[in-house]
C-alpha cells in the first residue's frame, strides 16, 4: 500500500503533462466524452524534477510565459505539479487549479452566464461541478489508455517527442 501512494504523485505529474501536452498540441481542443471543450493553462503552472535531490523546481506565472518555456523545462526533466486551468465549453467557463500529488481540484470558479436567481445558480452549479469532475475522469481515462496501452509504444511517443521539439506556432 505504501509503495502504491509513494507512486501516486508520479503518476498525477504524469497526468498534468499529458493532458497540458493535449491541450496544447490540439490548440485547446480536447474531447471528452463524445463533447468538444477548450482548456488552457491560465496564468500559472509549476513543474518539478523530483529526481534531483533536493528536487528542481520551476514556476511559470502571470502572462510572461510561453508554450516554449514549458516544453524547456519538460525537455530538462520536469513535470507538471500543479496548474490552474480555464475549460470552456459553450457559455460555460470553468478555472480551477489541477494539484497533481493529490489530483485534487482545487480553487474552482464557474461562470454561468444566465442564471439569475438562487436556485437556477446552486443547481447550475452542481450540474457544473458534475460536468467538470466528468471531463477530468474522462481526461484520465484517456490519459492512462493512451500511455499504458500499445498506441503510445508504437506511435504515441514519438508523437509527443515531436511536439515537445516543435517550437510554439
Amino acid at each position: 500500500m505504501d509503495e502504491q501512494l509513494s507512486k501516486q504523485p508520479a503518476v498525477g505529474r504524469e497526468f498534468l503533462t499529458w493532458l497540458y501536452y493535449q491541450s496544447d498540441a490540439h490548440a485547446g481542443r480536447i474531447e471528452a466524452n463524445g463533447e468538444l471543450f477548450e482548456l488552457w493553462i491560465d496564468r500559472r503552472v509549476a513543474l518539478e524534477d523530483d529526481s534531483l535531490e533536493p528536487a528542481s523546481c520551476v514556476s511559470f506565472s502571470g502572462d510572461t510565459f510561453t508554450s516554449d518555456d514549458l516544453k524547456a523545462a519538460i525537455r530538462a526533466g520536469k513535470k507538471v505539479r500543479e496548474a490552474r486551468f480555464r475549460l470552456e465549453k459553450g457559455e460555460n467557463t470553468w478555472c480551477f487549479s489541477l494539484r497533481a500529488d493529490r489530483l485534487e481540484v482545487a480553487g474552482l470558479k464557474i461562470d454561468l452566464p444566465g442564471a439569475d436567481d438562487i436556485d437556477e445558480r446552486f443547481h447550475g452549479r452542481i450540474i457544473a461541478i458534475s460536468a467538470l469532475n466528468d471531463f477530468l475522469d474522462a481526461c484520465f481515462a484517456r490519459f492512462l489508455e493512451s500511455v499504458l496501452g500499445k498506441k503510445w509504444k508504437s506511435g504515441g511517443r514519438k508523437e509527443f517527442q515531436t511536439w515537445l521539439e516543435a517550437p510554439a506556432s
